[in-house]
């Protein structure tokens, strides 16, 4: 939990998307990443099936964030193979 946590805040920090806040990384079952406008939820399948926050925000639009975070130009130039 703790290293999908980590690798999910350091990706979006180096997008420039800052932490605000994070709950739940000692108990190691429920981890809460706050970025603002992004709310990220990781946690074990007994949790998941419990809250069940899928039916919770079903009926919310879903809505496709992937345009509006930039990628650092140095991994833009690492996937496309230069040596920036």
């Amino acid at each position: 939990m703790q290293a999908i946590s980590d690798a999910i805040e350091d990706a979006l920090n180096e997008a420039g998307v800052r932490t605000i806040r994070r709950e739940g990384r000692g108990s190691g079952r429920w981890v809460l990443l706050d970025f603002g406008d992004v709310m990220v939820h990781i946690f074990h399948q007994e949790e998941r099936d419990f809250y069940q926050l899928e039916r919770l925000w079903q009926d919310s639009p879903v809505i496709d964030i992937t345009g509006m975070i930039e990628v650092p130009a140095v991994a833009s130039a690492e996937a496309a193979g230069g040596d920036e």
